[in-house]
């Protein structure tokens, strides 16, 4: 399976912090212990010098007359010495000829170039450090002996093998990189195996499976992300779903009125060749009835879907909802007497309410009309307003038959109708109240009560508006659902 680039990202980010993290760490315990290391061997070189030299003075001086290449007591000691330390050691005269050694051969040939470097100065004798092949020490000891002979005494040690701390503190460290690398992988493709399905359940949305949902049941970040998306995928199954079905809806109610346009066009264009102009004005009238229909449609349509995008938007401004409700019941009055229905008003509000004047008119008109024209003859209105907190209430109750709970749940939904009768009407004008009241930050509700049929309205008094400045609906017509 090849992995994907989430995965080699985070897998390299992770190995190039390793890299530069064990790089900083070996240079600062290379810094550290080389120093503390040349300081030890510095120390250590200096006391086993001084006491060499003691010695070797203290020979030369019990047998001052005898010559050094006749001191059999001063190279026996440098033999042993040398075989002691491990070292070549050979004592070499003012002349420049090798006296005593405690090895066989030649001299060592690297000694030539590690006497033309740079020397540490000890006062009573001279060290020099190499690396070339290994560890080297080169010390040398000047000696004097009657005044005007003088002698060196030189120490060559060599070790093959490594022996500074930080070199095998340098393999540890690369040893543990790589194990850190090893356990790096199966992290980078725990941290990426999530984001690879959200990818995956991304595509399957796209490709048409809108029940498709991530499976999600980490708590950290990833989660949430999960849970996010799981949510977003929700919201566009809905809204597609809802416009499939808004889609149909709007086929539909459109197909009656221009069905019936199209019959009066052709009882028109069949008159006008008998030359029967009989009933032409009733057939106009029907075909101008409706294309207002259509019109009317169109403009809740347009309406609605503004207020889905929020495009349409609020003037607020003081507003007394008594006032606004009273005007709208006085013109509904021809419509109460007509069906002698019973008007209940009760109103505690304190203005102002601060809202779109326009808009709240629209909705509290959608609202009363809608009472009036589903109460039956000789029931009752019951239109309520009054402070409940920081909030206005707005209550419409009127006498009706109990509604479903499932149409209940949907009435709010475009182009619903509740009840068993259908009753002729767009279904648009609670859909529209509702998106109008969440503008304002309010709710709306339905249910039924004792009375008959409820709806409840409640606004803050200080709003924050969902849209911006301008006005809302200002001319939608009332609804007929």
């Amino acid at each position: 399976m090849k992995p994907s680039k989430i995965y080699i990202k985070i897998f390299f980010s992770f190995l190039l912090i390793l890299i530069v993290t064990e790089i900083l760490i070996f240079a600062l315990f290379g810094i550290i212990m080389g120093r503390y290391f040349q300081s030890e061997v510095d120390h250590y070189a200096s006391a086993q010098v001084m006491m060499v030299k003691e010695i070797i003075d203290s020979k030369i001086r019990t047998a001052p007359d005898v010559e050094l290449s006749q001191n059999e007591s001063l190279k026996e000691f440098i033999r042993n010495w040398g075989e002691a330390l491990g070292a070549k050691v050979w004592l070499q005269g003012s002349d420049g000829q090798v006296v005593a050694k405690s090895f066989s051969g030649d001299l060592p040939k690297d000694q030539s170039e590690l006497r033309s470097g740079q020397w540490r100065d000890f006062g009573h004798f001279k060290l020099r450090h190499g690396r070339k092949k290994g560890s080297r020490l080169y010390a040398v000891i000047p000696l004097k002996f009657k005044a005007e002979k003088s002698a060196e005494l030189h120490v060559f040690f060599v070790k093959r093998e490594p022996t500074h701390p930080e070199e095998g503190f340098g393999w540890g460290l690369g040893i543990i990189g790589v194990v850190i690398a090893l356990l790096v992988m199966p992290v980078s493709r725990l941290i990426s195996k999530p984001i690879n399905e959200l990818r995956h359940s991304a595509q399957r949305i796209a490709e048409g499976d809108l029940s498709h949902r991530a499976t999600v049941k980490r708590k950290d970040e990833i989660g949430k992300l999960g849970r996010a998306f799981n949510h977003m995928a929700d919201r566009l199954e809905k809204m597609i779903r809802g416009g499939r079905e808004l889609t149909a809806h709007i086929s539909h109610e459109l197909r009656t009125p221009l069905a019936r346009i199209r019959i009066a066009e052709e009882m028109l264009r069949e008159k006008l060749e008998r030359q029967n102009y009989k009933d032409l004005d009733r057939y106009l009238n029907e075909i101008r009835e409706d294309v207002g229909e259509l019109d009317d449609l169109i403009g809740r349509i347009l309406t609605l879907s503004k207020l889905d995008l929020k495009e349409k938007s609020l003037s607020f401004q003081p507003v007394n909802p008594v006032d606004l409700v009273q005007v709208l019941l006085s013109r509904l009055k021809p419509a109460l007497d007509q069906k002698n229905l019973s008007l209940t008003t009760e109103f505690s509000f304190e203005p102002p309410l601060w809202g779109d004047p326009d808009a709240l008119q629209t909705t509290f008109s959608n609202l009363l009309e809608n009472a009036t024209k589903y109460s039956p003859s000789g029931g009752r209105v019951i239109v309520e307003i009054k402070a409940v907190g920081e909030e206005m209430e707005f209550l419409l109750t009127n006498t009706a038959d109990k509604i479903p709970q499932e149409d209940l749940e949907k009435i709010f939904e475009p182009f619903h109708r509740a009840g068993a009768k259908k009753e002729a009407g767009f279904g648009l004008g609670l859909a529209i109240a509702k998106k109008t009241v969440e503008a304002h930050g309010g709710a709306i509700e339905a249910y039924n009560a004792e009375e008959g049929f409820r709806i409840r309205i409640r606004l803050p008094r200080n709003p924050t508006p969902l849209l911006d400045e301008g006005s809302l609906l200002q001319n939608s017509r009332r609804d007929k659902a």
